[in-house]
């Protein structure tokens, strides 16, 4: 949020510097992984702008999802469980406001 309100990435781009920030905190130095996971947030975000054009106008529940679903690509948790905390995360906090 701090890179968007500084102006350096617009609100509905937050959802790119997920895979960097997850591989700059969980120290992953694997480009290919790196690489993997930046092409399925793009995959995902693309999904569901494709059903709802307003979609990337959330991108708080973008960013959230896209960080996530790195630990999927990382091995560290199955879809199972990324949909499970998902849906946590949703009833938990407001991601669409």
């Amino acid at each position: 949020m701090e890179k968007a309100l500084a102006g350096s990435i617009k609100s509905e781009d937050l959802y790119m510097l997920a895979p960097l920030l997850y591989s700059q905190k969980h120290h992953m130095n694997d480009e290919a992984i790196l690489q993997i996971m930046i092409d399925e947030n793009e995959a995902q975000v693309a999904e569901d702008a494709s059903h709802d054009p307003h979609s990337r106008e959330r991108f708080k529940f973008h960013y959230v999802s896209s960080y996530l679903f790195c630990s999927v690509v990382a091995g560290k948790i199955d879809e199972f469980e990324y949909d499970r905390i998902m849906e946590y995360v949703n009833d938990e906090m407001d991601l669409f406001s």
